[in-house]
């Protein structure tokens, strides 16, 4: 192999176990946020403002992830947030109170904010285009292998090992991670250097902005875009195992596979989704925008029957709860795989992390608003029914806005017709 080409592929491997990182500490709130929330007496409300917190500096940031790695370099960029993620993690491990917890959250947020953009600007560039759609599904079932590592096994893990003690572990990988980023690839930061006279981060923003908002099948493909990304972080990073534990209370120990059984969802779409999208418009002749405006109506299908197979404790609608989380992980990875294929087939190679940055920070907004009012409705929910059925409602009005945005997405795509 020519040392060029191992160089890339080591920094992508890197990318790769970065976004699996990233995925874990998103979606870990799931397993350790009940334990806080039970251990300093939290509400809901609370509980759901923390976790939330990470996604303000991330939603931010985003914005401005493409136009940095052009000018700084992948690698010297994602590496120098992991250190910060290191430093969020030894914050958020020895907090106590709402504000300790949120401003570690907060760093992790920050920290992380690079990797997904800095992932998809690195495999723009550095490989045959004909490859993207694959690569990119390999990170998405690679960040999936994170989220299930922050479901179950972490769950296990934290009845052997104090949080204290992990978190220490895991802030000293992160850190190993960001140094290695940094050396691997350092070259780079040079070809940034030499690229980045007479680029204007805000205007190029602008322009970005101006993209999305102006040209009717980007302006679809965000409507999706803020399908997937609330209900995947407000159900699998914060409330699907206290959910599933509430409504199973016979299975309360097996609550943790709800997280699990989405990833496996998620996982499926990223190696088999591009396929059957590919089938699909080769068989019908239709654009990629109508395949996915239907994939949008499953996910809302698969929201409502969670709802459904959580109203009564029993084997059967466990069993039936566990289906129903594997579509909706099935759901959502297809639209985050097919969406990012949207845009690359409705961009130019210069702005195609920089749009992918913009979809990304609006729906990293969505999902901060997402986790905090979910906990906030739930609270206000569970003062006239039981915890269980103010779970299903909150959920019910996501479906119904889903079903909103799905129709909107609709008609943008006949209006680019």
């Amino acid at each position: 192999m020519h040392k060029g080409t191992g160089l890339r592929v080591a920094a992508l491997i890197g990318l790769y176990f970065s976004y699996f990182m990233s995925y874990f500490i998103k979606l870990s709130p799931s397993i350790i946020m009940p334990v806080l929330q039970q251990q300093y007496n939290f509400t809901s409300a609370q509980t759901g403002f923390i976790a939330s917190m990470y996604f303000l500096p991330y939603a931010t940031m985003q914005f401005f992830v493409g136009p940095l790695c052009r000018k700084l370099g992948t690698g010297p960029f994602v590496g120098s947030g992991l250190l910060i993620s290191c430093a969020g993690l030894l914050v958020f491990s020895n907090g106590s109170t709402v504000a300790a917890l949120a401003l570690g959250r907060f760093l992790l947020g920050l920290g992380t904010s690079p990797i997904f953009i800095g992932l998809v600007y690195y495999m723009r560039g550095s490989f045959e285009p004909s490859h993207y759609a694959r690569y990119y599904g390999l990170g998405i079932f690679i960040s999936n292998l994170g989220s299930i590592f922050a479901a179950a096994p972490l769950k296990a893990i934290l009845k052997v090992l104090p949080i204290d003690d992990f978190f220490l572990i895991l802030s000293i990988v992160t850190a190993c991670l960001g140094l290695f980023m940094i050396i691997i690839d350092r070259h780079s930061s040079k070809k940034a250097a030499a690229q980045a006279e007479g680029q204007h981060i805000l205007a190029g923003l602008a322009k970005d902005l101006k993209s999305v908002v102006t040209v009717p099948i980007l302006l679809a493909g965000l409507l999706m875009w803020l399908i997937q990304a609330p209900s995947l972080v407000s159900y699998q990073g914060l409330w699907c195992t206290k959910w599933t534990g509430t409504a199973f209370p016979s299975f309360e120990h097996l609550s943790g596979l709800s997280g699990i059984a989405i990833s496996i969802g998620s996982m499926i779409a990223s190696l088999l989704g591009e396929k059957l999208v590919s089938s699909f418009k080769k068989r019908t002749g239709r654009p990629l925008g109508t395949m996915l405006t239907r994939i949008c109506l499953l996910h809302i299908g698969a929201t409502m029957l969670l709802s459904i197979s959580k109203l009564q404790d029993s084997a059967l609608l466990f069993v039936l709860s566990m289906l129903c989380d594997v579509l909706f992980g099935f759901t959502t990875g297809c639209i985050i795989v097919q969406v990012g294929v949207l845009v690359k087939e409705n961009t130019t190679e210069e702005h195609n992390a920089s749009i992918m940055g913009v979809f990304n920070g609006l729906g990293c907004i969505s999902q901060q608003l997402a986790q905090w009012i979910t906990g906030i409705s739930i609270d206000l929910f569970m003062l006239r029914t039981g915890a269980n059925m103010a779970f299903s409602l909150t959920f019910t009005w996501l479906a119904v806005l889903f079903g909103l945005l799905t129709f909107a997405s609709y008609r943008l795509q006949k209006r680019n017709k």
